[in-house]
């Protein structure tokens, strides 16, 4: 009796490693969550500017939210993206842009199920007060 209660100890024991080291080698694959549009702004090299005047935040309330628009300012061409939530624009030159959708492609094709935003809007604003796609107050 006393050899049939050690086996049985034994094989319990067993048991309970093997689902002991079953479970420490079980692997979780986590999905990451693909970036944020801001993440992948300054990573194509747009600049952040803070919103601190009414007319600016005027504009900033005129842009498309969760979309890159084409922006005048004294007589150049750029790109912004509003972040109405922080105030804040974020600025870029035709090359920068190119880089963010070049960026945004990849996030795509990694993560399958981020959308590529098409072409800006082309919304037009003449002057957007003191932001330019160099990074500093052009005014």
């Amino acid at each position: 009796m006393k050899k049939l209660i050690t086996l049985t100890t034994v094989l319990r024991t067993v048991a309970a490693l093997a689902i002991a080291i079953g479970c420490a080698t079980t692997t979780t694959t986590v999905i990451a969550a693909p970036p944020q549009k801001e993440v992948m702004l300054q990573q194509a090299g747009f600049k952040t500017h803070t919103v601190t005047t009414a007319r600016q935040k005027e504009h900033l309330r005129a842009l498309p939210e969760g979309k890159v628009s084409i922006v005048m300012h004294n007589g150049k061409t750029f790109y912004a993206y509003p972040d109405v939530a922080h105030n804040t624009v974020y600025t870029g030159t035709e090359a920068q842009y190119q880089a963010y959708k070049q960026v945004q492609l990849q996030a795509s094709i990694q993560n399958r199920g981020l959308s590529v935003d098409p072409d800006p809007h082309g919304i037009r604003i003449n002057e957007f007060d003191g932001f330019g796609p160099l990074g500093g107050d052009e005014r």
